[in-house]
Formats: structure tokens, C-alpha cells, sequence
């Protein structure tokens, strides 16, 4: 166990850093996935990196997370051959548009910024190019295997609205100005003094909470007027905030909360309840996640074809 443990830590710490480590994870009819070859399939999503990192110390967690980066890779590997039988490759100024759109999406438009983070884990640029040219690969023969052929019938779309309706809901909200007093500065007046004042303000025709807020709180909010769109109070607010809150009508404004020495003005600007989108509120949402499931099943069956006709076989992830 224990020598599995030092392994499961280097692992990830390799996962993260871009050490080569040599073994066989894989062997897809002639072609070698190796150890290596998982872990760069690992720093390519940041996720992932994140995950080894958390289940070093799980033995259980990390072989699951090893399995899932050599299942990928396996499946990566068949479908670039099947592209490969089908003749299907990249033109180089697409990848090259490609590079420029992940750069400019990605690394602010500077190529500098890029190769600095691929410095990170030791990937060379070429490497990274030609991952970002087998993506491409991989999403063409997706979209001529599968997705193409993805249609959405009604009766799917009723079936899916009325098995999960859980999914087609709008969770109540609340809108709510606040205006944060801080504790008092030697010689400053105290948050009891500056609340007195405030409410006053708040008590007179046509006052303005939004002004007010933008001249007295210290709440992050204060430049857009003390506002917090569409929230869950219990959430966004400790719970003597929520409790006042929850007993404010649309449009009215709390006295003074004292928490700890920082005082709390709120106003409640609107409430809306927890509803179900209708059907045809619904719509987009529903072609997607119908359109998504269709996909998946597609896909999984897709695979087996490929497996089926291929020779695979996957190894253990190594105790040491």
C-alpha cells in the first residue's frame, strides 16, 4: 500500500508537471498508448489536473481517474484511425486558424503567452499543434458519424419534458439593494450616527436607496447602487440578512442590522417564486438535452463497433 502511495503521488505531481514517465497503458491494434501519453492527455484538461492532484492519497479514486484518461485515449485513438481508412485529415490553414482562435480566445492574442504555458509542462509547441490538428479530425468524424444524423422527434421532446421536469425550472429570486456600513474609524461617526442619517434620507419623498447607497456603503456593490440581481438571499447573505430580508415587501427597506459591528441597511426590489417554464418556454432547452442524450447513446454505440473490430487491451494502472 505504501509503495502504492509514493507511486499515486508522483503520478499526480507528474500529471501536473510534464515528467515523462515510460510503461504501457494501452495497445490499440499496432499502436502503443503509453504512460506518458495518459499524462499529457491529463495536462491537457485543466480539470483533470485538478482531480489527480485531489486523489493522490485514494487509491480507488486515482485508478478510476487513470481509467477514464486511457479510455479516452483509447477511443481517441480508433476514431483517428477510422479517419485515417476514411481519408479524412485537417488542411494546414485550418489548424492554423484554429491556433489563432485558441490564442486569441485563450492568451489574450499573444502566441508569447501560449508557449510560455506550454513551457509549463514541458510540451512542445508542435506537440501541441498536432493535438489541436487531431481534435479537429476527431470533431469532423463526430459530426459525420454522429451528429449529422441526430434527429429530434416530438415525441421525444414530450417524453424528456415530462420525465424530467426538475430541469425546465426557474428557482425563485430576489433582487435586493444594500447599503454596508463599516465599523467606525477613530473620530468618524459611528454606524449607529451614520444609519440615523441614512434612514432619514430614506423617510423623505422621492428618496433614492440607489444614491445613497453609491455615497455611504462599502459594500462591493456600491458603484451600481448597493444591487444584487437575482439572488438567493440565504445564499448571498448571512441568515439575520436573509430573515430580514424574507419580511420585507417589494419596495421597502430595513432599519438598521447590526452584525458584529457593521451595520446593514437592505431594500427588497423585487421577489420572484420558484415556477415551471411551460413547454414552449422550454423549447431550445429541451431540443438541446434530447439532441445531447441521442449523441451520447450514438456515440457509445459508435465505439463498440469500433472495439469490436479492433484489438485493444488495457493495462493496470502500475503500483510502483
Amino acid at each position: 500500500m505504501k509503495k502504492h502511495l509514493l507511486f499515486a503521488a508522483f503520478l499526480a505531481a507528474a500529471a501536473a508537471s510534464g515528467a515523462v514517465m515510460d510503461g504501457i497503458a494501452a495497445k490499440v491494434n499496432n499502436d502503443v498508448i503509453t504512460i506518458g501519453d495518459v499524462l499529457a492527455e491529463v495536462r491537457r484538461n485543466p480539470a483533470a489536473r485538478e482531480n489527480f492532484a485531489f486523489a493522490a492519497r485514494d487509491r480507488a479514486k486515482l485508478e478510476s481517474l487513470y481509467r477514464e484518461a486511457v479510455e479516452s485515449l483509447v477511443d481517441r485513438r480508433l476514431i483517428l484511425s477510422a479517419a485515417a481508412d476514411k481519408r479524412l485529415d485537417m488542411q494546414e490553414w485550418v489548424v492554423d486558424n484554429r491556433v489563432r482562435e485558441i490564442v486569441k480566445e485563450n492568451f489574450h492574442g499573444d502566441r508569447n503567452e501560449l508557449e510560455a504555458e506550454l513551457q509549463k509542462t514541458n510540451t512542445p509547441f508542435e506537440e501541441w499543434r498536432n493535438t489541436i490538428r487531431e481534435d479537429l479530425v476527431l470533431g469532423g468524424m463526430r459530426y459525420q458519424m454522429i451528429d449529422k444524423y441526430i434527429q429530434v422527434s416530438p415525441a421525444a421532446m414530450r417524453k424528456e419534458y415530462a420525465e424530467h421536469r426538475n430541469r425546465y425550472r426557474e428557482e425563485s429570486k430576489t433582487s435586493v439593494r444594500v447599503i454596508l456600513l463599516k465599523p467606525a474609524a477613530e473620530g468618524q461617526p459611528s454606524v449607529q450616527d451614520r444609519a440615523k442619517t441614512i434612514l432619514a434620507k430614506l423617510a423623505e419623498p422621492n428618496a433614492d436607496f440607489a444614491a445613497l447607497a453609491r455615497e455611504y456603503s462599502a459594500d462591493s456593490h456600491a458603484k451600481d447602487g448597493g444591487l444584487w440581481k437575482d439572488v438567493k438571499p440565504e445564499e448571498a447573505f448571512r441568515a439575520e440578512i436573509a430573515d430580514e430580508i424574507a419580511v420585507l415587501k417589494d419596495g421597502e427597506h430595513s432599519q438598521l442590522v447590526n452584525l458584529d459591528g457593521w451595520g446593514f441597511i437592505v431594500k427588497k426590489e423585487s421577489a420572484a417564486s420558484a415556477r415551471d417554464y411551460s413547454f414552449e418556454e422550454a423549447y431550445d432547452m429541451i431540443v438541446r438535452n434530447v439532441r445531447r442524450a441521442e449523441a451520447a447513446k450514438a456515440y457509445d454505440a459508435w465505439m463498440k463497433r469500433l472495439r469490436a473490430n479492433a484489438f485493444v487491451k488495457i493495462y493496470p494502472m502500475p503500483e510502483k
